[in-house]
């Protein structure tokens, strides 16, 4: 890193907060973030132009949560999604128009419910989110630009057509340089800034330049994507078989179609390559074109193919997130490779701009120490690691069918292993390559008419088994609820005390488990329907929002919910005391049980009623909340249609309190006492990695 500092005299040094190189979804949604919270960034993005290939196009709960976040990113994508019943099923057939050997449809009625998040999960392709993150950007404003020259250097601004190529650090910042993608000018700028983070994808150029390896399981599978558009396959399969995910299994060819959107006909077919007795160079647009009709079963339909690309199946995670001084820092794709089967991987790189972006403005602002970092990778690697596993597994679900029908992968890989590093290695490369088709051709057979039907006995029980496995769910799911919103931090910035257990359950890897609320440290944030209420205990305006809709995500502020009762408002003093100490912005949530505001309209009614949780007179308590309703920082809101306590498993003579990015810090069912000053300063000291008061 150092020699191309000395090799490369920069014609400007330019300096910003935050350098990201990386203009993905990761990249773009971390500087908006950033953005929001005044923290100025400058990304990089060494293509001329935003990616246009589909790679990845379904967004999980967890994700629409954070974008419901920034502005109407949720309910744009929401809206512009294809419909529903496009999109719900994955289908199993011989081919696009042949027999149909099975179907399973992934929502579930509680699916298309708000009970468990205040969003849907969506399908909607990357590089038609890239749009909408380029317009969210520009509005909290970011700059895009393709200028040849960096004339300045003040943050808020994405260029494109720029690449790191070294990168120097110290315990104070880091140097990064800078020149044009593919430029034979020796033109070079020096970007200084107090943190650099490589959102550069699976080949990031930030993790190689830092030298950080990647741990697992490396080439899993060799794959080419065919992007390609047809009108009329798509009102074929709108009007006969309408789905996500197609998995078709002929004598001729073997592959997936992803329907991106089949109101646009856009299609992507994966199938697998088997280098290098295939060649990359062999996908012409004339073969490509008779594949894509061989999946089909018909030469009579329209293909429009935009893009041919080879890529290659990865379960890996980097070994670290860190550079040697804590300045660098991996994100996204960088930071882990998935195979596809789950959707995780864009999925986990959003959730990592999330957790990073408030963590980075509380240390530039000086609000928490730099160790306060160091907690991204504390937390967010175990979920990659899980999501790593998870995404094996499903893999392997998806495996399993093909096995079924008697087209096992594992036959595909040993032969071609033998090929490549057994006696078959000592064949001349021509006969490598006939005898690698012709075992394929061979193993193709086992789904041939004759054999893959209901009078066929050997057929027959393949199709039988295969229908139990789809019924089963042992084939690949769409839905991973209680991984998409039930992972929780285990250590970092958060404070575990009493004998807290979320009761995690012991789930059977691959399948769809459900997802069960829970508020302990570390566990995102319940979702629960409530209203606001104005400084008199009125309703505001009657609508219902989201517990989640609580945080704005335009400042590094906490929540803390408190029971409407003497021991909530001790606790809530001892929380803003304690804020105030660490200079920490937090609002105080108290949350009123079902139908409180109409109780207060008949005075007999509250009188009567005016008790507390421990027996205590709550007609007090009461004017001592109106005291403080009009302060900023604290904020009454009442139940909807659950008990808030019911449904966290908390005492409401407790407090919750809750991070900027939705995860719980630290939780009490205790009562609040002469003490609770000293124990909220020391969760405040541990959760900004401060030193105790």
């Amino acid at each position: 890193m150092m020699n191309s500092f000395r090799r490369h005299s920069p014609i400007a040094r330019l300096s910003v907060p935050v350098l990201i190189v990386g203009a993905g979804p990761v990249g773009l949604v971390l500087s908006i973030l950033l953005s929001k919270l005044g923290i100025k960034s400058l990304v990089l993005e060494k293509r001329s132009s935003f990616l246009q290939h589909p790679q990845a196009h379904f967004i999980n709960n967890r994700t629409m949560e954070i974008f419901r976040r920034l502005g109407s990113l949720s309910v744009d994508i929401e809206t512009s999604q294809p419909p529903i019943v496009q999109w719900r099923k994955f289908l199993y057939c011989t081919s696009l128009t042949g027999s149909l050997l099975g179907e399973v449809d992934h929502l579930h009625p509680r699916d298309l419910g708000r009970s468990q998040s205040p969003t849907w999960v969506a399908h909607f392709s990357q590089h038609r989110l890239l749009p909408l993150l380029q317009l969210l950007a520009e509005r909290v404003g970011m700059h895009i630009s393709k200028d040849p020259s960096f004339n300045s250097c003040n943050g808020g601004e994405i260029k494109l057509g720029y690449e790191c190529i070294a990168v120097k650090e110290s315990n104070n910042g880091v140097e990064a340089l800078v020149s044009r993608t593919g430029s034979s000018a020796e033109e070079f700028w020096e970007i200084n800034s107090s943190f650099l983070v490589g959102a550069d994808g699976a080949a990031s150029k930030v993790r190689k330049l830092l030298d950080i390896k990647m741990e697992g399981e490396e080439a899993m599978q060799n794959l080419v994507s065919i992007h390609f558009y047809s009108r009329g396959l798509a009102a074929y399969l709108v009007e006969k078989r309408p789905g996500m995910l197609y998995f078709v299994f002929n004598t001729k060819a073997i592959g997936v179609l992803v329907a991106h959107d089949l109101r646009l006909g856009e299609f992507v077919v994966q199938v697998p390559f088997y280098p290098p007795q295939q060649i990359f160079e062999g996908f012409t647009l004339d073969a490509c074109r008779t594949l894509i009709c061989d999946l089909i079963g018909t030469t009579g339909m329209d293909i429009d193919i935009k893009a041919v690309k080879p890529w290659v199946m990865h379960a890996q995670v980097a070994e670290s997130y860190f550079s040697t001084h804590q300045r660098i820092i991996l994100a996204g794709d960088a930071a882990h490779r998935f195979p596809p089967a789950g959707g995780f991987g864009m999925n986990t790189g959003i959730q990592d701009a999330h957790n990073l972006a408030w963590k980075l403005g509380a240390v530039l602002e000086g609000v928490a120490a730099h160790e306060l970092l160091l907690t991204y990778e504390s937390e967010r690697k175990p979920v990659a690691k899980a999501n790593t596993a998870l995404s094996v597994e499903n893999f392997k679900a998806a495996m399993s069918i093909p096995s079924v029908l008697g087209l096992d992968p594992l036959n595909a890989r040993f032969v071609h292993q033998q090929l490549n590093e057994g006696i078959g290695s000592l064949l001349p490369y021509r006969v490598q390559q006939n005898v690698l088709e012709s075992i394929f051709a061979l193993g193709r057979m086992q789904v041939a008419p004759f054999i893959l039907n209901s009078y066929n006995p050997l057929g027959s029980r393949r199709l039988e088994k295969l229908k139990g496995m789809l019924d089963k769910g042992q084939s690949l799911q769409l839905q991973f609820p209680a991984e998409d919103l039930g992972f929780r931090y285990h250590s970092g910035a958060l404070v575990n005390e009493e004998s807290q257990s979320s009761d995690e359950e012991h789930y059977v890897p691959g399948r769809r488990n459900e997802y069960k609320p829970v508020c302990v440290a570390g566990a995102r944030l319940p979702h629960m329907n409530i209203t606001i209420l104005e400084a008199d205990f009125r309703r505001l305006d009657g609508s219902v929002i989201s517990t989640l809709d609580l945080i704005k995500g335009d400042a590094v502020e906490f929540l803390a919910f408190v029971g409407p009762n003497e021991s909530g408002r001790l606790w809530g003093d001892s929380i803003l005391c304690a804020a105030t100490t660490f200079q920490v912005k937090v609002k105080i949530v108290v949350v009123w049980p079902i139908g409180f505001s109409d109780l207060l309209s008949d005075s007999s009614r509250a009188t009567s009623a005016m008790l507390s949780a421990n027996g205590r007179s709550l007609e007090n308590t009461l004017q001592k909340w109106k005291g403080g309703g009009v302060r900023e920082n604290i904020l009454h809101v009442e139940e909807v249609d659950k008990d808030w306590w019911e449904l966290c498993k908390v005492s409401p003579l407790g407090a919750i309190l809750v991070r900027p990015d939705d995860h719980v810090a630290w939780v009490s069912s205790k009562e609040s006492s002469d003490n609770s000053i000293h124990h909220v300063q020391n969760t405040f000291a541990v959760v900004l990695q401060r030193k105790s008061i």
